[in-house]
């Protein structure tokens, strides 16, 4: 199920002196089972727009349909949208709020009107599904790590059986390992499920190994969307926006300029390594 945005603008503290240009004229198709990179500086207008796509924030004006729908029409069930389009947001702790993470796991599923036991084992299904051991499932979520934290809000937005996810920094203050294990989780879930992932951050290196497609964001509007590598052709126009480029590609870029006969638009680990061991073979055969 598509979903679209058409000239959608957003103004917080609309007729004030104080009023902010939150998002400005943004026009953006989301097809089935892409998994988009939304990427920008702080403030540039991410996470405004993902609270958008399941109608958690109203635009000022413009149009937003999902399915077809205009989300803001008459008979639209937005309290349906939410369970369609999940949104885990930065901070975990923010959605986590029950005794034990099993009941709040439960709490999402529970508030579609499920029974018991649907609700049950769906619950039990999402926890599995994100990696999160039988053992902890009656723990306190405030007693957990970090990236556990992330692991169970994740589950409780999976528990609704979104079409649409989105997660808005899930690897923030996460260390390597941590990083690692949340990234490789959400791609699993993405070509096992076909499930379109939206995935917003301000670092390039956690998207550049992942998305199929990049959204960058300034001042509230859209100033590229494509593919990464195209993406990352505009150096200089995205470091003046406070981005920078995958650590690999600055290595592969060195590399270029001190004679080395690489690709220097690489930009995952994996093609680096492919290409460095290419020339390494290349020299001594």
């Amino acid at each position: 199920m598509s979903m679209t945005l058409e000239h959608v603008n957003c103004i917080y503290s609309a007729d004030t002196n104080h009023s902010v240009h939150a998002l400005k004229d943004i026009c953006l198709n989301i097809e089935d089972g892409e998994f988009i990179g939304l990427i920008g500086h702080t403030g540039c207008g991410k996470s405004t727009l993902v609270q958008h796509l399941n109608g958690l924030i109203k635009p000022t004006d413009g149009l937003i349909t999902y399915d077809g729908q205009d989300i803001y029409g008459k008979g639209f069930n937005r309290k349906e949208l939410r369970g369609h389009v999940g949104l885990v947001f930065q901070y975990p702790e923010h959605q986590l709020f029950e005794n034990d993470v099993f009941a709040d796991v439960c709490f999402g599923p529970a508030n579609l009107g499920l029974d018991r036991k649907e609700v049950e084992l769906r619950a039990y299904e999402a926890l599995h599904a994100v990696g999160f051991p039988d053992d902890d499932f009656y723990s306190s979520p405030f007693e957990l790590s970090g990236g556990q934290k992330r692991r169970v809000a994740i589950a409780g937005v999976l528990a609704m059986k979104p079409r649409i996810l989105i997660l808005d920094e899930p690897t923030a203050g996460l260390d390597p390992k941590g990083r690692e294990d949340i990234l490789e989780l959400i791609s699993k879930l993405h070509r096992e499920n076909n499930m379109t992932i939206i995935l917003v951050s301000h670092s390039m290196d956690d998207v550049a190994g992942y998305a199929e497609r990049l959204i960058v964001m300034d001042h509230g509007s859209i100033v590229y969307d494509d593919v990464p590598r195209e993406v990352f052709m505009n150096v200089r126009e995205l470091e003046a926006m406070g981005l920078a480029l995958p650590e690999v590609t600055y290595i592969m870029r060195t590399l270029k300029r001190n004679g080395y006969d690489v690709d220097d638009t690489l930009t995952t680990v994996d093609e680096a390594v492919d290409a460095i061991v290419a020339l390494y073979k290349s020299r001594h055969s």
